[in-house]
């Protein structure tokens, strides 16, 4: 099955990846339902404000309760850095950076920034102050 024209695109909202077979791991499986829904949201606080994985132990004290953070910590899918910090297991290798989703963005933008300029100048033949594509920057040789 492939999609088609007419159905919805995919959302383009910023998201955490799960593995379908996540939820089967065996340090998942074992977990309780307080402990993993504090998890997922641990994940989606980390990926929403783009910590890397870092999560302020005030911060971690409000996802769940102390039971489920205690469960977490002893099947290792966060660690306690210090008294001020966790950190989620192997975030990185799962997630996305905030460098990535940075670039990511900025790669959006540019795009967009493109878009526009060939919609509405290129065909008008105008060159619009402030347009990077309309005045790009001139490379200048020293000698």
């Amino acid at each position: 099955m492939s999609r088609s024209d007419d159905l919805p695109q995919f959302d383009p909202r910023p998201g955490i990846r799960i593995a379908h077979e996540m939820p089967d791991h065996p340090k998942i499986a074992a977990l309780s339902d307080a402990a993993f829904r504090m998890f997922i949201r641990t994940l989606c606080y980390c990926s929403r404000l783009e910590t890397d994985g870092l999560v302020p132990a005030a911060v971690i004290a409000t996802l769940g309760p102390a039971k489920a953070r205690t469960e977490l910590r002893d099947a290792e899918l966060i660690h306690q850095i210090d008294r001020t910090a966790w950190e989620v297991h192997d975030y990185l290798r799962h997630q996305r950076s905030a460098v990535e989703i940075n670039s990511i963005r900025a790669s959006k933008s540019q795009s967009g920034s493109k878009g526009a300029h060939m919609r509405w100048h290129v065909p008008g033949r105008k060159k619009v102050k402030g347009c990077t594509f309309c005045y790009p920057q001139e490379v200048t040789d020293i000698a």
